[in-house]
């Protein structure tokens, strides 16, 4: 990446069903596994969840947006939605962010 070239952040969020929770976790980690293992441009994912809220966001820091925006064309995504869909309150969400700090993290 060029020094005055930021990094891509994809952001996605999903609102899951009273009970169904621990199990969209679960997935949606196994999905971010499959994502990582078969894009090179995919630098970090992070998921965090709020559970009193059921709800749960993920962070995946890209070098390229474009394949950030390719994401949901894939099978994995695909595959990831079709096992998750009757457990979600509401539709999937995504929002586009451009990293502008990026932290080392301490040893």
């Amino acid at each position: 990446m060029k020094e005055n070239e930021m990094a891509h952040v994809g952001h996605s969020w999903l609102k899951t069903n009273p009970g169904s929770y621990q199990k969209v976790c679960d997935r949606y980690h196994q999905f971010a596994s499959e994502v990582l293992a078969h894009n090179a441009d995919l630098h970090d994912v992070i998921i965090v969840g709020n559970q009193a809220q059921n709800t749960i966001e993920g962070f995946g820091i890209w070098e390229n947006a474009a394949h950030a925006a390719s994401l949901e064309d894939t099978q994995d995504f695909a595959a990831f939605m079709a096992d998750v869909a009757n457990d979600l309150a509401e539709p999937y969400h995504r929002n586009d962010l451009v990293l502008l700090y990026r932290m080392n993290p301490k040893s």
